[in-house]
């Protein structure tokens, strides 16, 4: 196991340096750069500023130039500092020679997008898992008739247009839930509770929102794998024994059914850290993915590559974490697996 966990982990930095050098040049391609949107804002800014600070960010250098410089720092984990007017460090915290300390950019929005993900996840498999397997259990009855509607309405309803619809519902036509932000501006004056309160109260929808559109997929994946497995014979074996069907169903059948979803799992790693686009940016959520939107717009080339460097890393370490997890679900694959 060790060997074949080694093997992987060294096949990772090829792949790894492979991705981010097509991302890099793909990013290139995109007309403009940092000077052109500073131009834009400033219509005073002359042909030779904007050249200095082409030369200040060596964006006058060619491309593979770049990919070289940036690679070399890299290397020492240096994600650079963004090129906007604040140059806040893009991961790495700070510490300058005053002694004042700057927060890295994805430092700050990562916490952030790693907790509305990781509830969306819990709330997506609490539901999906039951639901699931209700439909196998019943199937072509009216359970499985109304989980099957509820997926196809989950297939159709697009993420934006449902966060929209939401947002007028519980926050503007009915108040009760805020429609923007992480914290109200009386946040710091309230004690724990009404902190934490006030917290759940801000990501209630943020967080509703992409666990309600990533559950139809799931229940599907769900119901199809139970539906293989409730007829193997090794599940008709345990009936005949006299078993329960809860427990043949749970104990038996419900193990082998999870093994495509525990890929899914383990691709959807990235996904807690890259955070969701459309729900940070409607609800104006402080998170990667509005980080990442508003790096692209502004060609904050070091922002973009840092957020891209890690999410094809995390794509690398799901890949692993779910064939591991695959061979420790399925006795049968782990000779496959692990070299002899």
């Amino acid at each position: 196991m060790f060997r074949y966990l080694l093997k992987r982990v060294m096949w990772m930095i090829p792949m790894l340096i492979g991705i981010s050098l097509i991302s890099f040049f793909i990013m290139h391609l995109a007309p403009g750069d940092i000077t052109s949107t500073e131009a834009a804002f400033d219509p005073k800014s002359s042909e030779e500023s904007r050249q200095k600070l082409r030369e200040l960010y060596h964006l006058d250098k060619p491309v593979i130039v770049q990919y070289g410089l940036w690679l070399e720092r890299m290397a020492h984990l240096d994600f650079g500092h963004s090129f906007a007017s604040h140059q806040k460090p893009v991961f790495w915290a700070e510490t300058d020679k005053e002694g004042n300390h700057t927060n890295g950019m994805i430092q700050e929005a990562l916490p952030v997008t790693l907790l509305m993900n990781v509830l969306g996840l819990v709330i997506t498999l609490s539901l999906a898992i039951p639901l699931g397997v209700l439909a196998a259990r019943r199937s072509h009855q009216w359970q499985d008739r109304a989980i099957t509607l509820f997926n196809f309405i989950g297939f159709s309803i697009p993420g934006f247009w449902l966060s929209l619809l939401v947002m007028y519902w519980l926050g503007v036509l009915h108040p009760w839930f805020p429609i923007s932000g992480l914290h109200s501006l009386s946040y710091d004056q309230l004690d724990a509770w009404g902190k934490f309160k006030d917290l759940c109260m801000h990501l209630f929808m943020p967080v509703l929102i992409p666990a309600v559109t990533g559950l139809a997929s799931v229940t599907l994946f769900v119901k199809n794998g139970m539906l293989d497995v409730l007829g193997q014979d090794y599940v008709m074996t345990a009936r005949a024994k006299g078993l329960s069907e809860h427990l043949v169903v749970y104990r038996h059948a419900l193990r082998n059914a999870l093994l495509p979803l525990i890929t899914l799992i383990g691709l959807s790693i990235p996904g807690l850290i890259g955070g969701s686009v459309i729900a940070e940016t409607i609800f104006a959520i402080p998170g990667m993915g509005k980080l990442f939107y508003e790096a692209v717009m502004m060609r904050d080339f070091p922002v973009v590559m840092g957020i891209l460097t890690i999410g094809s890393a995390l794509t690398l370490v799901g890949n692993l974490v779910a064939d591991v997890a695959y061979a420790w679900a399925d006795p049968r694959l782990r000779k496959g697996i692990m070299p002899t």
